[in-house]
Formats: C-alpha cells, structure tokens, sequence
C-alpha cells in the first residue's frame, strides 16, 4: 500500500507456504516519518471470516489510533488452504506469521503488538500469546479454552458419547484409508437457535462460507487447550470478556481460563447476553462494554 492517503486495503502474507489473505488498516492520521505506533491482530472465530461480521472491531480499534491486522485462516476466505479444514494449531501458525507481517510495517512499532480475539479467536489470543512474548496485551472475549470440555459441556452426556464414537471411528479411517468424513458445522459447533439464526442470516450469506467439516477438525479441536499454557502469559496483561447467557460457549470456559490466568488480569461480563450480542451487528449497545473495557484495557498497557 504506496497510498497512505488509503488507511485500509487488502494485503497478503505467507504461512506455512500459503498466501494468507488480510486487511490491514493504518490509522488515518499517521503519515511516514511520524512516530511508530502500537498495533493489534484481530483473530476471529471457529467459522468467521475478516469480512462476515469481522469488520466492525477493526475499524474502532483503527479509529483509535492503532494499525491493525484481520486476516483469513488458512482455508477460510479468500486465503490458500483447503476448505472445511479446520486445524488450531495451523490457524495459531498463520497468527504467529501475522505478528512477523506486522512487525515488517513501515509505522508498526515491532514491540507494541497486540491480540484481540473472539470465539474461537479468543482461544487463539491465550495460545498465541503464551508462545508469543511479542505480544505484550491479550484481549479475549467469549472465548474457547479448553475444546474438549467446550464440545461436551453443550451436549448431552449420551450425544456427547456418539459424537466421539464418530470421531474415532473417522479418525481410524482417515489413517487406514486417507479418505476423510464430512459433516454439517452445526453437528461439530453444536448450535442453539440463537447461534443458527446468525448462521442463517449472516454467515451463510457468504459464497465463501464453509458449510461442512472434516471430522478431524473436531479430533483436533478436542487436543487444543489454551487454558493449560494461559498460566504462561503473565505478567503479560489479559482481558478476558464473557457473556451472561452463553449457549454456544458456556462462561465456564471463559471463567475456569481466567482463574489459571496470573497477574494483571480484569474479567469483564456482558450481562443478559448471549453468545454473538458480543459482537456490534447483533447487538450494539451489548458490544459498546465490550469496547469500552478493551480500548480502555489497550490504552492502559499498549
């Protein structure tokens, strides 16, 4: 981007030998020569993409001052990879070679990095950040924290024993044969009515939108605990923002995270809402708490 007038466009950068797709925004009033500024990386969710609901947190986090970057995982969007793929510990490479991207900016101070990560994007905030001294300030909002106990807590003790049987029984085919086996999202992120009236009405919208699963994804979502290495971050400061009524992701992921968390840390809770009333396109007057604590959590320590 030669044009600084333009303070958003579309970049790209490498991952594990992929060309991973981004947006990155500069604030509208830095120019080259001026002082180098703070930036955050804007990881989001299990099925999300930069541009489904994914642009909302960028832009008031650009218009706050800060560079940021929000990119596609590998697969997802308009990034290399193959679809319906959906592997943490790739996404959480493609999240590391983010931060190396953003340290190469022309404005970027290389020391000033930060995460703000929904969803499943707040599970990638806690892994990436205790891997990671670069980043020096983690926001994490309705976050993931451990996969395995997150897929059994929102099922029923007897779906929960089905569903693993199918993942076995995929994952000894998958190593005998190479063939894989697919599934609808919603039978891997089990859904509520309020988490599939979002997947109706926003993320199937999109001609990008993966609709089905390998089932390996949910084998290696089962093995992906950011909570046992959260302890690793401090004295790193965490944010850590969860909703009331959480039907997709429990509180008890976000609070049992926080309290293996060490010092400095705040909680925050959106009272009465649900799992996307978190974001600004479902409910805005929810999402302004949200921003409120994470401007004020970035101001203080970034």
């Amino acid at each position: 981007m030669a044009d600084y007038e333009q303070v958003w466009g579309e970049v790209d950068f490498y991952s594990d030998s992929k060309k991973i797709a981004a947006y990155l925004y500069r604030p509208k009033d830095w120019a080259p020569g001026d002082p180098p500024r703070p930036a955050i990386c804007v990881l989001h969710g299990y099925s999300g993409m930069k541009d489904v609901y994914g642009m909302d947190v960028p832009q008031w986090l650009w218009e706050a001052g800060y560079f940021v970057l929000s990119h596609d995982y590998p697969g997802f969007g308009v990034s290399e990879g193959e679809r319906g793929r959906h592997r943490p510990l790739e996404q959480a490479q493609s999240i590391y070679d983010g931060v190396t991207y953003l340290q190469t900016i022309d404005g970027v101070d290389p020391d000033r990095i930060g995460f703000y990560g929904s969803s499943y994007g707040g599970a990638h905030a806690i892994w990436c950040a205790a891997f990671d001294e670069r980043v020096k300030v983690v926001v994490s909002a309705v976050m993931v924290s451990d996969g395995e106990r997150w897929m059994e807590f929102v099922r029923r003790p007897h779906e929960w024993q089905e569903f693993k049987a199918r993942v076995e029984e995929a994952e000894r085919k998958r190593v005998l044969t190479g063939e894989t086996t697919k599934i609808p999202l919603p039978e891997i992120m089990l859904t509520d009515p309020h988490t599939q009236m979002v997947l109706d009405d926003f993320h199937s919208k999109s001609a990008r939108y993966n609709s089905e699963y390998d089932l390996e994804s949910a084998a290696a979502n089962m093995r992906y605990k950011p909570e046992w290495v959260a302890h690793r971050i401090s004295p790193r400061p965490v944010l850590v923002i969860y909703a009331e009524k959480d039907n997709l992701v429990p509180p008890q992921e976000q609070l049992s995270c926080y309290a293996a968390l060490g010092e400095p840390k705040k909680l925050v809770m959106l009272p009465d809402a649900q799992h996307y009333e978190s974001y600004q396109f479902c409910d805005a007057e929810k999402h302004a708490i949200q921003k409120a604590e994470a401007l004020e959590w970035f101001d203080k320590y970034l």
